[in-house]
């Protein structure tokens, strides 16, 4: 009998939970390690719209990116998310910062997606082993990688600031990882990320560095496709759906 205990020891060994930042919230937040498994969600958000879709598809476990849970439960009204779950008897996995963290994880499929060579992990003081670090091909003017990037994740429009003609050695880090900018410098042209701030920006150019923001979605959920695919092929008798999350940011 396959158990949610059965598949958080596979992740665990995919993405030590251990490795998690001190901050973070990863690992199993809802439900019972000895509940049986047959259908698994993967998303990268379990928003009210996907766990409708979740129990409207009798699906036992979500395995998702950012933890439902982040702070202290006060109080736990019937439409909530986490009291929907328990109701359901649905459990949930969260693999946020391990994930981002693991050698094939949300870092290492958009250094892929943005077709980088060489890629290695790029050490930083508070990120530990969470950025990578590649070349393109060949050097590529800016707004022609710009361009690139939107193509291959996915994004109507980026914000960057320019600093440079050409680009080739570019550093990446899913979600939000503008706080990595100054140790990033020393070793990158160009720094793929989001959520930046308007005075991040500013030091960015400061500093020679060509920052830009790609979207927070839209860095993170190419991954989730990953995880689907690594569950599906480990526990072939459980049936794994691939919810895609909605990004809740619009663009005209």
């Amino acid at each position: 009998m396959l158990t949610v205990a059965h598949i958080y020891d596979f992740l665990d060994k995919q993405m030590p939970f251990a490795s998690q930042d001190e901050w973070d919230n990863s690992g199993l937040l809802v439900g019972s390690p000895d509940k049986q498994v047959n259908k698994i969600a993967v998303m990268l958000d379990a928003t009210p719209t996907n766990i409708t879709k979740a129990i409207n598809n009798n699906v036992d476990l979500i395995v998702c990116h950012h933890p439902l849970i982040f702070n202290p439960i006060s109080n736990l009204p019937a439409d909530s998310p986490v009291y929907r779950l328990a109701r359901n008897d649905i459990a949930l996995i969260a693999v946020h910062t391990p994930w981002d963290k693991a050698k094939d994880g949300v870092n290492q499929v958009l250094a892929n997606a943005l077709s980088l060579e060489r890629v290695e992990v790029l050490p930083t003081k508070e990120g530990g082993d969470m950025l990578r670090l590649g070349y393109l091909p060949s050097p590529m003017p800016e707004q022609a990688f710009c361009t690139l990037i939107k193509q291959k994740i996915g994004i109507p429009f980026i914000k960057y600031v320019s600093t440079k003609e050409n680009v080739r050695k570019i550093a990446v880090c899913g979600g939000a990882g503008a706080d990595f900018i100054d140790e990033v410098a020393k070793k990158a042209d160009a720094f793929v990320t989001a959520d930046v701030k308007y005075h991040q920006f500013l030091h960015a150019q400061d500093i020679g560095l060509t920052l830009i923001d790609a979207g927070h979605f839209t860095t993170e959920d190419l991954s989730m496709n990953t995880i689907s695919v690594k569950l599906a092929m480990e526990f072939a008798d459980a049936k794994v759906l691939r919810l895609k999350s909605v990004d809740p940011i619009s663009y005209i």
